[in-house]
């Protein structure tokens, strides 16, 4: 055999022997990049379930911190506590108003809420109890009634929502909070339902 033939058959091993090897490198890629898509597959699987977990838990934190503001089985009698709260350092007279989620032109309900903290600033306690029927078949507020101290007041404003009012000479360390009992035709209040509006205003 020549010497060119050895050559030859060399060069000719030599090229079958790199497609080999190609080959080899090609099922190697397409192996790894399974994996790879697999591996990233399982990871958006757990991700999402991790996210779900973790929704999960936040949202059985929420009712529980809610539930524990309500004392009662949700029937009439019901209490909710502290479902508004107030606070201030800020000097001067105030009328502290409480705006109800009771229209007087759009809703039947009767309600009962206290208002109670610490007026720092004049050294008195804060304890208001009002009740009432927001009464929209006769566009009325009907059988208010308040008791306690800071001159209580129940009003309809200017935009048909029940209002509470308590007049406070200082708001230096003002602290206030609401409780609310179901009543009535009325239905257990929960944070988000009332909210407290500080103005010199005596009805809004």
């Amino acid at each position: 055999m020549s010497l060119e033939q050895d050559i030859a058959n060399v060069v000719s091993a030599a090229e079958q022997l790199t497609g080999i090897v190609d080959t080899k490198i090609e099922d190697i890629n397409t192996t790894v990049n399974n994996k790879v898509a697999e591996m990233n597959s399982q990871v958006a699987v757990k991700k999402n379930e991790i996210d779900t977990a973790i929704s999960q838990q936040v949202q059985r934190v929420d009712t529980a911190l809610e539930n524990k503001q309500i004392l009662g089985d949700g029937g009439r009698g019901t209490k909710s506590v502290a479902i508004a709260s107030f606070f201030t350092n800020e000097g001067g007279a105030t009328n502290m108003h409480l705006k109800l989620p009771f229209k007087i032109d759009r809703h039947n309900s009767m309600f009962h809420l206290n208002i109670y903290g610490y007026e720092y600033g004049k050294n008195n306690i804060v304890d208001a109890t009002f009740t009432g029927y927001c009464y929209a078949d006769n566009n009325r507020l009907h059988q208010s009634k308040t008791a306690g101290t800071h001159e209580p007041v129940v009003y309809v404003g200017t935009d048909q929502h029940v209002y509470l009012r308590i007049t406070l000479e200082s708001q230096y360390y003002l602290t206030l909070s609401v409780d609310s009992v179901y009543v009535g035709n009325g239905k257990v209040l929960k944070p988000g339902d009332v909210q407290f509006i500080s103005s010199t205003e005596a009805q809004l």
